[in-house]
């Protein structure tokens, strides 16, 4: 005969627990019902602990964004701000917002930025953003900081809603349960930490704390809240044609939105059975109303720039491939290894195949082309969606460094970096499910990477506080180039540190001889310093780069009319207002010249034409009184 054991006391507790849990009766009477409080139980079918709910999930996403940013809102304008927030004369007026969509980005500027090949970018819906912002906060910068923080919070957010769509699609996870099935839980904790990383990377510093950032931010915000319509697919014809809608604005705002029907395609397939996406004609048809958005940003963009695109005059050959073959690693890499971060390449331009960086690059790509076949052969749709979002993004970029513009720019990964994130969520959620016991110290591996990433952020921010901070820090972690010294030459120049500006200067114009804004700010430094025969040759020398720009004749006449040279000065102003008739400067200075030559008729036209163009123009007005007293004669 068997003897049956009696169970223990620890025993009999145990299953009584296991009955109250799973809905027996209550203890304090028969029949009771038993009230459970989730939050401080485990599932019993999995130890992962029950995730917080979606709306304080996205809180502490929101929260991680904006305060590990907050330093931003001491920073002011820093390199291209400059130009595009401070100088910008769109940014006057209303009438004027008419001009930002029939001309390129720093279509404005009279000087080579605006003429040079490099800068065919069409991007009118920024300068709508900091027209907007310009009437309303004038030049405090802490306005234009603020705004672009709370949109990477909702960049950030759409992030934690894109990743759960397609983590919690991943495995069928069980509809309406009390609480989270295992699968739910570690997509739910996997999601909110992708989430996380997104919104505290520091490889996003670059386009958060830096106005001029506000295009990739923005257009990636147009490509999210697209998505975000799409889903749940199929879309609609209405919501299909509102994300049309959303797309003509992220184009606008930068042309690497030109991914997103390929981005909304990878996300259906992650998310939606075949089923329910249709036949090829059903699929062929709804992406077609994508097509007005796209339309319509071609129709705009053919009329202000034609055929135009981004140009260089860098070598080819070997240089030119080399420099393509490192682009993954020397940019990529920064999404792994978020340090030391730069606007610049800190290893210098690629320019050898013996460049380590060529064959981390090619070792890379090779990586990636494996792990696409693997996630191909395997159909997890989900590893393919994620792959497709960190590489499409960067082909724009990449195509650039095929044409030899030199493409690294940390903020060219805000976009790419969602595939980036949700490839780091899939492993964790595949972790998660293999090994749940372990969970506890998945968590706090989790927050320590997280913790990393927000130091770094919180260190990098002042960076970006001012010019001189920002390009004497590229001079102590870069590798030596002579648009650092360009650029630190000319905070110099406008600060009036004239000792310290003109060797900067003097260094990049020799190793930069075609680039017209650096021999332009060393001709002004020069005269500055009353260097006025050194000056006219380098003004000279920027005359024959580019002929066509006004500001070489104008800043030629005004060195002539200090050495005297009267006559040379009054040509080199006219060659200026041939080219820009409209310009105030070279009509004042011109008036001002004539009158100094003796010849007061002439300067008083000068003058009049100028305070017609400028109504406000006192110094015009003076000269104009001067001038007409001594047309008229003793």
């Amino acid at each position: 005969m068997l003897l049956k054991r009696s169970p223990s006391a620890s025993g009999r507790a145990g299953d009584r627990a296991r009955k109250l849990y799973h809905g027996g009766e209550d203890p304090r009477g028969a029949g009771r019902p038993m009230l459970v409080f989730r939050s401080q139980v485990m599932d019993s079918r999995s130890p992962l602990p029950v995730p917080p709910r979606p709306g304080l999930q996205s809180l502490l996403v929101a929260l991680a964004a904006s305060l590990v940013f907050a330093g931003t809102l001491a920073n002011g304008f820093v390199h291209d701000d400059v130009q595009l927030v401070v100088e910008n004369p769109w940014l006057r007026s209303p009438s004027a917002m008419r001009e930002v969509f029939g001309q390129s980005l720093f279509g404005f500027l009279e000087s080579a930025t605006a003429q040079d090949a490099h800068h065919h970018y069409y991007r009118p819906l920024m300068h709508v953003f900091l027209f907007v912002l310009r009437q309303g906060f004038g030049l405090q910068a802490w306005a234009y900081h603020l705004a672009l923080l709370l949109a990477h919070a909702a960049v950030s957010l759409l992030v934690l809603q894109v990743l759960r769509a397609c983590l919690s699609q991943r495995r069928g996870a069980v509809r309406g349960a009390a609480t989270p099935a295992p699968d739910d839980a570690a997509a739910a904790w996997a999601a909110l930490g992708g989430a996380l990383l997104f919104a505290l990377h520091p490889v996003h510093t670059e386009a958060v704390a830096w106005v001029s950032g506000a295009m990739d931010v923005g257009m990636a915000l147009a490509v999210l809240l697209a998505a975000r319509l799409w889903l749940p697919a199929p879309a609609s014809p209405l919501r299909a044609l509102a994300a049309s809608g959303v797309w003509l604005g992220g184009l606008l705002f930068k042309e690497t939105a030109l991914v997103l029907p390929v981005l909304l395609w990878a996300l259906e397939r992650a998310t939606t059975s075949a089923e329910a996406r249709g036949g090829l004609g059903a699929q062929v048809r709804r992406y077609a109303l994508l097509l007005p958005g796209f339309a319509v940003y071609a129709g705009l963009r053919w009329a202000a720039l034609g055929s135009a695109l981004p140009a260089s005059n860098a070598p080819g050959g070997a240089a030119r491939v080399s420099g393509v073959l490192a682009f993954p690693a020397d940019l990529g890499s920064k999404l792994f290894w978020p340090s030391p971060l730069a606007l610049l390449s800190p290893g210098g331009p690629v320019t050898s195949p013996l460049d380590v960086r060529v064959w981390l690059g090619a070792l890379l790509l090779a990586v990636l082309v494996a792990g696409a076949l693997w996630a191909w052969r395997r159909g997890d749709a989900v590893a393919q969606a994620a792959g497709l979002w960190l590489l499409v993004p960067l082909t724009p970029a990449l195509a650039l460094q095929v044409r030899g513009v030199d493409a690294y720019a940390e903020r060219y990964l805000y976009l790419a970096s969602v595939g980036f994130v949700l490839l780091v969520a899939l492993g964790l959620h595949s972790l998660l499910e293999r090994w749940p016991q372990h969970a506890r110290p998945m968590g706090l591996a989790s927050g320590g990477v997280l913790a990393v990433c927000a130091t770094l952020t919180l260190a990098y921010v002042p960076v970006w506080h001012d010019n001189l901070t920002f390009w004497t820090y590229l001079q102590e972690t870069v590798v030596d180039q002579p648009v650092i010294h360009s650029n630190l030459g000319n905070v110099h120049l406008n600060a009036g540190r004239l000792d310290e500006a003109i060797p900067h200067l003097e260094l990049a114009a020799r190793a930069l001889p075609t680039h017209f804004r650096v021999h332009n700010n060393l001709a002004v430094a020069y005269a500055k310093s009353n260097r006025l025969a050194e000056a006219r040759q380098a003004l000279e020398r920027t005359v024959r780069l580019m002929p066509d720009n006004p500001v070489a004749w104008h800043n030629l006449g005004l060195v002539s009319r200090r050495e005297g040279r009267l006559d040379d000065a009054i040509l080199r102003f006219r060659e200026a207002l041939r080219r820009a008739p409209k310009r105030v400067d070279s009509h004042l200075e011109l008036g001002r010249t004539l009158l100094q030559a003796g010849r007061p008729e002439q300067a008083v036209v000068a003058l009049e034409e100028a305070l017609r163009l400028a109504p406000g123009l006192e110094a015009a007005r003076r000269s104009l009184v001067a001038a007409q007293a001594a047309a008229r004669g003793p």
